[in-house]
């Protein structure tokens, strides 16, 4: 049995992709880190650390779990802005496909994403309006 496919440790935060560690950015050669179901980022969010735009994904769903600190998630839904604080460790939002989303670290902020499937290129930018 090949070592890679059976288990694989590192650290999230030096060993990502823009805070991404597992998903399909990583080559199959990487074993488990390597995945088309699934992707996990770190989230480390200074106070006042923002998305610029808004994006979307058009196939996955993405889930935020808040660790520490406060963020709040900004959705476009028929037109209209709704905003989600997370301001408890736990809290969480889940973002379906097709939602432009934004987000901004209101407090100093540690954020956990999932979001699947994992599918090259699925999200788009959006221009705020």
């Amino acid at each position: 049995m090949d070592l890679n496919s059976s288990f694989c440790i590192g650290n999230a935060i030096s060993g990502g992709k823009g805070g991404w560690f597992i998903g399909q950015f990583f080559p199959e050669q990487e074993g488990l880190q390597h995945q088309s179901a699934v992707e996990v980022k770190w989230g480390q969010h200074p106070k006042g650390e923002r998305r610029r735009c808004f994006a979307k994904t058009n196939a996955a769903t993405t889930i935020s779990v808040l660790i520490s600190g406060a963020f709040v998630m900004k959705l476009m839904i028929d037109g209209r802005l709704h905003e989600i604080e997370l301001s408890r460790p736990g809290d969480y939002a889940a973002v379906g496909p097709d939602v432009p989303h934004s987000w901004e670290a209101t407090e100093d902020c540690l954020v956990i994403s999932i979001r699947f499937p994992s599918i090259e290129a699925s999200q788009t930018e959006l221009p705020f309006s």
